[in-house]
């Protein structure tokens, strides 16, 4: 059997705060239901079919009434072409996932969408091949999903509901429009023990020099869009539905969409403006209205994705309003506000707020994104987050690593620094054959590449044919603090096969296999 460095995605749904602040679960209140409560239920359940195409089935937990209110209400908002979909049985409710990806805890993920797949070339068809496992198609929603507002919960739902849609549509979202629009490149990756001539994984990266990604929600990590083709599009599909900027800030991605996706079912109204232009406009109308809750909610839809001038402009009008006299009630909201942004001026304007005493800091830390966004939380918390998605390739001959730091916008949003060491080992021995360290400053996006050959202490020569192992880590350092912090390390395993082409040919097809199984007879 290869060794392979498994790409097999199973699609779910991740939070911001995965591996940090969780609300403490409130119990449900107990009750005697005054009715006949199993007929209830499935009377629901029967209206829920006959609407939406889809079974509410038991297994391990049976439905409540309420959660299938919450799931009809998320449902409703779909587009036509997303329900009734041939050959899928229904929907599952579970206590939690059973195995989560990546090392995520399980109590973290709120649903997941199956079958998963693994990405193949497969060099006997000379072909690009995403091989979809022989699972039953499903979804299953956990029970910290009932617990969430009623906002996330429905872009969830959706969110999943288009992985649902994009694998029953042959994997649009590995379409070379989709990869193209998203910005998405394939590498190589060849298995560990692998010869010339055998089959390879390979893998859809981002483009560490694209600035924007899918908006994500405000319970998702800020690389999450960034992941693979499949999370950005599930999030251009939540965004479509629920971010009124999206057409705006993602132009391609919301024609594609609104074309091949929606059947041209529109969900907020065309101004014909820009984007900077519409939230400005929308900014000067809630100030003119004193509606401090507006300015939250503009906020928080420009801090779903980073545009640097956007904010700046956001934050330089915020700071003219906060010259006049102090108004409590005003000033906590507009605190609030900062909270989603990520120019480090939010951050000043914040703590001056705090200082003054015009907003407390026990007040902001209540709203659970100042607490994400707070000194303790980074510093706690994501500043040990370690790396992820590490990819190693050559480019041009050149050794190249890639990855995902989730926490580097946080980092950049707060002044620090980021430098990351890296080091090569032969596997099984502790003394390192190169190391080297990358620097970078400011708010970034959390996506980078490094070229080893640059960022190297020394020369490198990497032996091929034999297996080595990666360190990564990511040091955060204040310019004006002595304070180091330092994540967890992150390790992968590699080999340099001599000869090996990292690189896929320019717009390669990518053909979906399915299993035999009787859901997809239509798509084989």
């Amino acid at each position: 059997m290869r060794k392979w460095v498994v790409i097999g995605w199973v699609l779910v749904a991740n939070l911001f705060g995965a591996e940090t602040l969780r609300s403490e679960e409130v119990k449900r209140p107990f009750y005697e239901h005054p009715g006949n409560y199993r007929q209830q239920i499935d009377q629901q359940k029967d209206d829920f079919k006959v609407r939406f195409g889809y079974e509410l089935l038991d297994l391990e937990l049976g439905w409540r009434p309420d959660e299938i209110e919450e799931l009809t209400s998320a449902f409703s908002r779909l587009p036509e072409t997303f329900l009734h979909i041939p050959g899928v049985k229904g929907f599952y409710h579970f206590s939690k996932l059973r195995a989560a990806p990546g090392g995520m805890p399980v109590d973290d993920v709120l649903a997941a969408t199956f079958p998963s797949f693994q990405t193949v070339y497969r060099n006997p068809h000379s072909s690009y091949r995403v091989e979809v496992d022989d699972q039953e198609p499903r979804i299953e929603f956990f029970n910290a999903l009932f617990y969430e507002d009623r906002d996330i919960l429905q872009n969830i739902v959706q969110h999943e509901m288009a992985h649902f849609f994009d694998i029953f549509q042959g994997y649009l979202s590995f379409s070379s429009e989709w990869l193209k629009i998203s910005n998405f490149n394939l590498i190589h990756l060849p298995a560990l023990d692998g010869r010339p001539g055998d089959d390879y994984l390979f893998a859809a990266v981002n483009n560490p020099d694209a600035d924007h990604y899918a908006p994500v929600s405000s319970r998702q990590l800020p690389t999450y869009s960034r992941q693979n083709p499949q999370e950005d599009f599930a999030n251009s599909v939540a965004a479509y539905i629920n971010y009124p900027y999206f057409r705006y800030s993602h132009s391609e991605r919301y024609l594609f969409l609104k074309n091949k996706v929606f059947g041209g079912k529109e969900y907020f109204p065309e101004t014909g403006a820009s984007y900077r232009d519409q939230v400005v406009a929308d900014f000067e109308k809630v100030l003119a209205d004193k509606n401090w809750d507006g300015v939250i909610r503009i906020f928080r839809e420009v801090g779903r994705d980073y545009f640097p001038a956007v904010e700046s402009e956001l934050i330089e009008r915020l700071e003219k309003i906060l010259e006049t006299s102090s108004d409590s009630a005003r000033d906590v909201k507009l605190g609030v506000a900062t909270c989603y942004l990520y120019n480090p001026k939010a951050l000043t304007v914040r703590r001056n707020l705090i200082r003054e005493k015009r907003a407390s800091l026990q007040t902001l830390l209540k709203v659970r994104r100042c607490s994400i966004m707070s000194r303790r939380s980074f510093e706690g918390e994501f500043a040990l987050w370690s790396m992820r998605n590490i990819y190693f390739f050559k480019s041009d001959g050149r050794a190249q690593i890639q990855f995902l730091d989730p926490a580097l916008p946080l980092a950049g949003a707060r002044g620090f620094r980021t430098r990351y060491p890296w080091r090569i080992y032969h596997e099984g021995s502790d003394v390192h054959i190169a190391e080297g360290s990358y620097h970078v400053e400011g708010v970034r996006p959390g996506s980078i590449k490094i070229d080893l050959e640059k960022s190297v202490a020394g020369i490198l020569n990497l032996p091929t044919g034999e297996p080595l192992t990666l360190e990564l880590g990511a040091q955060r350092v204040h310019p004006r603090k002595s304070k180091e912090l330092n994540s967890k390390v992150a390790r992968i395993r590699f080999v340099i096969h001599r000869d090996f082409n990292y690189e896929p040919p320019r717009d390669p097809t990518i053909q979906v296999i399915y299993p035999e199984r009787p859901e997809f007879k239509l798509l084989q």
